[in-house]
C-alpha cells in the first residue's frame, strides 16, 4: 500500500541546513497533495514557528507541533491542545534555575525565558520567533504551557540534564533530545506517535498508509508507529537503528525521495 498520510520533522528534515524547504521537495509535495496525500509536519517547535512553512507549501491541514501537545490547521482551527499542570512547570523552572541550565517555556504560543542569553539568541534565529526576557516574571506564564526546552551550553550538559529529570521527575515528565543540545520536556502519553494516530483517525486513513520521516530522538516515537518509519541520511544513529528505510540527507532532498518512493 502506498503512503496517503506524510508526516515530516521540520529542522533536519523538510528543512535543509539553512532553514529552506528546497523547490525540488516543494514541487514533490504539491504531487503528493495532488494526487491525495495528506501532507503534514510534526515538530517540536511552536505553532507560530511551524505555520510560515506550511504556509509556504499553500496546504491547510493539521500541524503537529510541540512534539503532539496541540495539533492546529494552518488556517487557525485547533484540533487538540494539551497542557502540563502548572504546579510542575514551576518545578521544572526551579530545577533548571539550581542547575545553572538555560530553560524557556511557552505559554499560549509565546515564548518566555528569564534572561537574553546566546541560547535564547541561537533558538530565536533558528526558529524565526520573538522571545520575551522577564527576569523573574517568568513565573507568571505557566499557565497553557504545552513543553518546556533546556539548552544545554553543550551536549554532555543537555545529556546530564536528561538523565537527571528522568530520575527526579519520573512519570511526571518525559526528558528527549531533538537536537544535540536540545532538551524538550513534555507530559508523558504525548508524543508525534499519538499524535500522528489522532491525524489518521481525523482522515481515515489506515496504519499500513501512514510514513513519518525524521532524524532526531524526538522522531523515534512516530517512525516506530508508522508503516513506513525513514531515517534522513543525517539522522542520528538512533534513528537509524530502528528505522525500517533510509533516504538521502536534507541538503540533499530526501523528504522529495521518500515521497517519490512510497507515494507513487
Amino acid at each position: 500500500m502506498k503512503a496517503k498520510l506524510f508526516v515530516t520533522d521540520m529542522d533536519g528534515t523538510l528543512l535543509n541546513s539553512q532553514n529552506e524547504i528546497t523547490d525540488a521537495v516543494k514541487k514533490s509535495v504539491r504531487r503528493a497533495v495532488e494526487n491525495g496525500v495528506i501532507f503534514t509536519i510534526a515538530t517540536g517547535r511552536m505553532y507560530a514557528s511551524a505555520l510560515p512553512y506550511i504556509q509556504e507549501l499553500g496546504i491547510d491541514v493539521p500541524v503537529i507541533t510541540y512534539n503532539g501537545a496541540l495539533i492546529k490547521y494552518a488556517s487557525g482551527k485547533e484540533v487538540f491542545a494539551s497542557y502540563l499542570d502548572d504546579e510542575l512547570v514551576k518545578k521544572l523552572v526551579d530545577y533548571a534555575n539550581s542547575r545553572g541550565l538555560h530553560i524557556q517555556l511557552y505559554s499560549d504560543d509565546r515564548l518566555y525565558y528569564a534572561e537574553e542569553n546566546a541560547s535564547s539568541k541561537l533558538y530565536r534565529c533558528t526558529a524565526g520567533v520573538q522571545g520575551h526576557s522577564v527576569g523573574k516574571n517568568l513565573y507568571k506564564y505557566m499557565k497553557n504551557v504545552p513543553k518546556l526546552l533546556i539548552i544545554g551550553k553543550n551536549p554532555a550538559e543537555a545529556d546530564m540534564a536528561v538523565r537527571e529529570i528522568e530520575a527526579q521527575f519520573a512519570g511526571e515528565i518525559v526528558a528527549v533530545k531533538s537536537t544535540p543540545i536540545y532538551v524538550e520536556l513534555i507530559k508523558p502519553g504525548i508524543n508525534k506517535a499519538t499524535a500522528i494516530a489522532r491525524l489518521a483517525g481525523h482522515y481515515n486513513i489506515p496504519q499500513e498508509a501512514i510514513l513519518a520521516i525524521g532524524d532526531s530522538n524526538n522522531d523515534i516515537t512516530m517512525l516506530e508507529a508508522a508503516n513506513y518509519g525513514v531515517a534522513m541520511g543525517n539522522a542520528n544513529e538512533d534513528v537509524k537503528k530502528i528505522a525500517g528505510y533510509q533516504v538521502a540527507d536534507c541538503d540533499h532532498d530526501g523528504v522529495k525521495e521518500a515521497i517519490d518512493r512510497f507515494c507513487f
